[in-house]
């Protein structure tokens, strides 16, 4: 039911990456999934979600399979530490942590791109728009993550 209920989830937000489109901006929800993945569990659990969830992302969109899947690995990886270190949950942890992650997430594919394939187009002026709106858009969803409940 658990597997059923994330399947639901990444099906949902697969379809809204590609579908769905804010004024010229499409939302980022995959880093935030994965960013909630790697912040409930472990990290090597966190970097396999998100190395598998970029490896599809990659491969849907019929480019270069590796930035996906290393900025979506590295989100699942720094989120995991969040929650088990010195940080104490609030809502602005995690506003600045899901925005900062994405940010950062969307900066390494952006330049794996450049380095390893093709130059992505519009870079600096669409680029860092695209990546300020998408990282707002998962700050704004990152105040609602909560840990769980038999952690302090």
């Amino acid at each position: 039911m658990k597997y059923a209920r994330l399947f639901f989830f990444v099906l949902i937000a697969l379809l809204a990456d590609m579908k769905l489109s804010v004024s010229g901006f499409r939302p980022d929800l995959m880093s935030f999934l994965v960013y909630w993945f790697g912040y409930s569990h472990s990290y090597q659990g966190g970097m396999l979600f998100g190395a598998a969830l970029g490896t599809v992302e990659d491969s849907l969109n019929m480019g270069l399979i590796g930035p996906g899947t290393l900025s979506k690995a590295v989100i699942g990886f720094l989120a995991s530490f969040l929650s088990k270190g010195f940080f104490r949950w609030t809502p602005l942890l995690g506003f600045f942590s899901a925005m900062l992650l994405t940010i950062a997430g969307g900066l390494l594919e952006f330049a794996s791109n450049y380095i390893f394939g093709k130059a992505p187009d519009g870079l600096f002026r669409e680029g860092i728009l695209l990546l300020l709106s998408q990282g707002l858009l998962n700050g704004i969803l990152g105040i609602f993550l909560r840990p769980a409940a038999n952690e302090p």
